[in-house]
């Protein structure tokens, strides 16, 4: 964050961050040499989530998308699962029984949801590329593939996937009529499923699939597919990109009552948790009403830490002013389709922003750390 007060001379001053994700990595990069702060996270790397589907796609992908805490954060960062927070105490207990006391506790704990665009329980880096890799190798082997679910997620990796194999069979199936985010606009609406179909993908909207809990998942395997309206689709490989959820494993017994119905923390403009004190919260755990985007946990997290800064020092804080709505979906790697606010920007902002290097280099840089070639 460069200049400005410093708190390292304040042996009072433990600032915890629950949760390595985009948010929680740059709120520990900003309170480097400002503050003393623990990272804690159950796994052993950052997952660029963001990436996460061409690691399925492309070969020797997905080391680019796993990056170790250790060479960043050295002895700041704590592997471990935080099963408890006491705010009586002022501390957070560890599934190992460990506590760890903290003066400003800050919950970025994202959201989970199936492999691979979440990591849904791998904490080691060898499982993650040993889990991508045989994805990997399954997508090339199967003829057939369907993907459930038709958020961005699902959406993408049905591009992902139509644009690197043009020789399968790729159909993406989703229960409700609007893919991605319900709240895009019609023309977005079209403009994807324009895209996605001329990349020859076939679509099933309004649908849910019934057997899912029976069918082969990540493994080649003759299937078939079915949903509530009676449709039948022959499938070699299914991938689930459904139950994408907020992750208050940390929490959803210590702050109950802070939580609103979809499990996520309920925080006024200066992030904090509401019935506590001196606990935060950032980026998609929160109850904030903007799309639940990277960027916007990084934003979260700059100006947290100067507001904790200037708490500490006398200074004034400064409140937070939800985004307005962006969403950009990459659709392979030279398309995508990209809205702000009601409007529909050019194709070439996806493609230059994400589509071609998926930001690879810009979160391995906020890492301290240079990408595998």
């Amino acid at each position: 964050m460069g200049g400005g007060p410093s708190l390292l001379n304040r042996e009072d001053i433990h600032v915890v961050i629950v949760g390595g994700g985009y948010g929680g990595v740059q709120l520990a990069n900003n309170l480097k040499d400002k503050a003393k702060y623990t990272l804690i996270d159950p796994k052993e790397m950052m997952h660029h989530n963001m990436a996460a589907l061409r690691a399925v796609t492309e070969p020797g992908f997905a080391p680019k998308t796993f990056i170790p805490y250790g060479p960043t954060f050295g002895n700041n960062f704590k592997q471990g699962a935080v099963t408890k927070i006491n705010p009586a105490d002022r501390n957070v207990t560890l599934s190992t029984g460990e506590d760890v006391g903290y003066s400003h506790l800050v919950i970025a704990t994202g959201a989970t949801g199936p492999f691979p665009g979440k990591l849904f329980g791998i904490t080691a880096m060898s499982e993650a590329l040993a889990r991508s890799k045989h994805l990997l190798q399954q997508v090339q082997l199967a003829k057939k593939v369907v993907v459930v679910g038709g958020g961005a997620v699902g959406t993408e990796l049905a591009a992902e996937i139509a644009t690197d194999y043009k020789d399968k069979q790729v159909s993406l199936i989703h229960p409700r009529q609007k893919l991605i985010d319900p709240s895009t606009t019609d023309a977005f609406q079209e403009r994807v499923r324009e895209k996605i179909t001329k990349m020859g993908v076939t679509i099933l909207l309004g649908e849910r699939v019934t057997n899912l809990d029976k069918l082969p998942k990540e493994t080649v395997e003759e299937t078939t597919v079915v949903t509530n309206k009676g449709s039948h689709i022959q499938a070699d490989l299914v991938i689930p990109c459904t139950g994408l959820k907020v992750n208050n494993s940390a929490y959803k017994d210590s702050l109950a009552s802070s939580m609103d119905e979809k499990g996520r923390l309920k925080v006024n403009n200066y992030f904090e948790v509401e019935g506590t004190k001196n606990i935060y919260a950032i980026g998609d755990c929160t109850d904030i009403p903007e799309t639940k985007l990277a960027y916007n946990a990084g934003v979260h997290a700059d100006l947290l830490a100067k507001n904790i800064l200037a708490q500490e020092t006398g200074g004034t804080r400064k409140e937070y002013k939800p985004a307005s709505f962006f969403l950009l979906v990459c659709l392979g790697r030279a398309d995508g389709v990209v809205q702000r606010q009601k409007s529909l920007l050019p194709t070439f902002i996806a493609t230059n922003v994400k589509s071609k290097g998926m930001f690879v280099s810009r979160i391995w840089g906020m890492m301290g750390q240079k990408p595998p070639k």
